[in-house]
């Protein structure tokens, strides 16, 4: 009999980094996934092997979190040979049952400590963090800049899984030149805060411009910017969905904007799509990974989050947009399959 798992998230298993976990450890373990499902949640791409338990209702809702906490004392966490937790906002709410689990991982991908500028959790953070990481078996992070951001005292039981996406099969070719509008893909979390102003911007300079977005609305601006005539959305959809949607475009959007820590320090997994993909990302140089995105000339590097002078921009994006050929040889380089062990032993001890 295989060892079993407990997998629990806020999600509700369509986020691209929690299909591919789920992938992997199914290969060793029995799952069974706790999520939360909202009015807009689409079909489960889980597994049909992963057994699932999901929370109706709103994510921000104190009533739904309390309902998965319930759920997940229902099913005695203590039970599964482990327990996988994403992120530590969720960990701090069920932590006097994860004190009770044989083996528990955290994995940190959207750090709640990153995100918040409270005062109030300033002054506690240290608090917190030393009740979740000294408890957790092992901690998860997506990035060496991310590992050296945890307190020191936590960095020997801390993991490094970067955002690697799973392999491409097609084998991508380098992409034919076109002529045409210039076309954008924006995946992912679709807010203000990952590039919409500059979409907006770019769309009232060019008539022409086409941009694809696929992912989850964050927020009013996300909704208002998927009803303008010049985008076409796609819904969530599954990674290769993506990845063959993102062969279409010219660019990848990969914009946070630096107005906290989280965003700053930010480990997109659209860079390494784009390399998958063949395609190049726009990213905004304030953002730390975008040092990586120049050294290895994957896509252009805007000056600021908030450029001023959109018409140069434009004109740049234009005319470098067939300047990237190089990047589909660099296709298999950064793979999910290359550092899923490291996943799946984050987890071997429990067994």
């Amino acid at each position: 009999m295989r060892p079993t798992l407990l997998f629990i998230s806020v999600n509700d298993g369509s986020d691209t980094r929690i299909f591919k976990e789920i992938k992997s450890l199914s290969q060793d373990f029995e799952i069974t996934f706790i999520g939360i499902q909202t009015p807009t949640s689409t079909t489960s791409m889980l597994p049909t092997s992963c057994r699932t338990f999901f929370i109706k209702g709103l994510r921000r809702s104190p009533l739904t979190i309390a309902k998965l906490f319930f759920q997940v004392a229902r099913l005695r966490p203590w039970r599964f040979s482990s327990v996988h937790v994403i992120n530590e906002n969720l960990a701090l709410v069920l932590f006097p049952l994860l004190m009770l689990a044989r083996h528990w991982a955290l994995d940190i991908f959207d750090s709640f400590f990153l995100k918040s500028n409270s005062r109030l959790m300033s002054i506690f953070k240290a608090t917190l963090q030393r009740i979740i990481y000294s408890s957790a078996s092992v901690i998860l992070v997506t990035d060496d800049a991310r590992l050296n951001l945890l307190p020191e005292w936590s960095r020997a039981k801390t993991r490094v899984l970067p955002n690697y996406p799973l392999t491409d099969g097609s084998h991508n070719s380098l992409r034919p030149s076109r002529e045409g509008p210039l076309t954008i893909f924006f995946s992912g979390s679709i807010g203000r805060d990952r590039g919409i102003p500059f979409l907006v911007n770019l769309i009232k300079h060019d008539a022409q411009l086409v941009v694809h977005a696929a992912g989850w609305l964050y927020d009013q601006q996300g909704e208002e910017l998927t009803r303008h005539p010049q985008v076409k959305y796609h819904g969530v959809v599954h990674q290769t969905a993506a990845a063959e949607i993102a062969k279409q475009c010219d660019y990848i959007l990969c914009l946070y904007e630096p107005n906290i820590v989280n965003n700053i320090y930010a480990s997109p997994n659209k860079i390494y799509d784009g390399i998958q993909a063949g395609v190049p990302v726009i990213i905004n140089q304030e953002v730390l990974v975008s040092a990586f995105v120049r050294d290895e000339k994957l896509g252009v590097v805007l000056d600021s989050y908030r450029p001023t002078n959109i018409t140069a921009v434009l004109e740049e994006l234009k005319a470098k947009r067939y300047q990237f050929t190089h990047i589909a040889k660099m296709q298999g380089k950064y793979t999910w399959e290359k550092i899923e062990p490291v996943l799946v032993s984050a987890h071997s001890k429990s067994q």
